[in-house]
């Protein structure tokens, strides 16, 4: 993002800040691991903020529209924030999320794995059914004239 982009979304994003404050700090608070997840990450891609960062916000969320219902006011922000169960919820996700980063791409790797084993067994059998039908000369081993005598 460039300067002027930059200082363009905090031209936007700060008033509205203000108008949406409890909206505001309730996302500061809850997306707390998100922003762990940024600093942390060496990856220039930025996977792990975007794995943890969807799941935290849908965490988040469930409690934005709770603050919403009761009247976007201070005092609903205070009832969610001192509720234990809203944390473990916002939190829970982020901790979701952290589990799908760390535990998808060894899943895939076994399976990847897995498969190709499964394929080597597969051409193994079909050399052994040529041998079988051809003779030992399909498997491309040729006996040497030393061996033979």
């Amino acid at each position: 993002m460039s300067a002027n982009g930059m200082v363009t979304a905090l031209v936007i994003l700060c008033p509205a800040g203000l108008v949406f404050f409890p909206t505001t700090v309730l996302l500061l608070a809850g997306l707390i691991p998100t922003m762990v997840a940024y600093v942390i990450d060496r990856d220039p891609d930025k996977t792990a903020p975007m794995t943890v960062g969807a799941l935290n916000f849908v965490g988040v969320v469930a409690f934005i529209i709770s603050l919403w219902k009761a009247g976007h006011t201070m005092g609903a922000l205070t009832k969610i924030l001192t509720d234990p169960f809203a944390w473990l919820v916002m939190y829970g996700a982020a901790g979701a999320g952290w589990g799908l980063y760390y535990g998808i791409p060894p899943a895939v790797a076994a399976w990847i794995a897995l498969r190709a084993e499964s394929r080597i067994a597969d051409r193994l059998e079909e050399q052994r059914e040529l041998i079988a039908g051809w003779g030992p000369e399909v498997s491309g081993v040729v006996a040497s004239e030393d061996a033979k005598d």
